[in-house]
């Protein structure tokens, strides 16, 4: 009998250690998740104007979307990515006035389908095939995740994505 109490106490020790290890764990990631969060959806943008407005159909929206830059850590999670079939280039403006050229008021082939990164924290409420206006800033570069999208964040100045009545 005093070896069984001897195994019963060896068990007992080895659950309490191994319930304090999964404590342990899980308060280290709970603490952190909040930092891990905010990286995912990071609020300062690119920049602080706005330069490109579009319309155009809305052809697919996701969720979380994952961009990844050329850095070991270098990239961003939009909030929500949604695809456009532009139809219209309303306004170009700032950095990217002198950068692009459009002959003949048309929409080059390559800008026919532009990807929006919506940082804004709020569901922007599309559904596909809808007509949308949108306005925020285009990154022309390719070393960033915010490379040849357009960026809609509280932080870019009068940045939008609506639906058109």
């Amino acid at each position: 009998m005093v070896r069984w109490h001897l195994g019963r106490r060896k068990w007992f020790l080895f659950i309490a250690i191994a319930i304090m290890a999964v404590l342990v764990v899980v308060l280290v990631l709970v603490n952190t998740q909040k930092p891990l969060n905010e990286h995912m959806y990071p609020h300062d943008a690119i920049h602080e104007i706005s330069n490109l407005t579009v319309r155009g159909a809305v052809t697919s929206i996701e969720e979380d979307v994952k961009f990844p830059g050329f850095g070991i850590d270098s990239y961003h999670i939009f909030q929500f990515y949604v695809q456009l079939n532009m139809t219209e280039i309303v306004w170009v403006g700032g950095d990217l006035s002198d950068a692009v050229m459009f002959p003949n008021d048309t929409i080059p082939s390559i800008w026919k389908n532009i990807g929006i990164g919506y940082d804004n924290p709020d569901n922007p409420q599309l559904i596909i095939g809808e007509n949308v206006e949108c306005r925020g800033y285009y990154a022309l570069y390719t070393d960033t995740p915010y490379s040849f999208k357009m960026t809609v964040s509280p932080s870019i100045g009068a940045s939008y994505l609506k639906p058109q009545i």
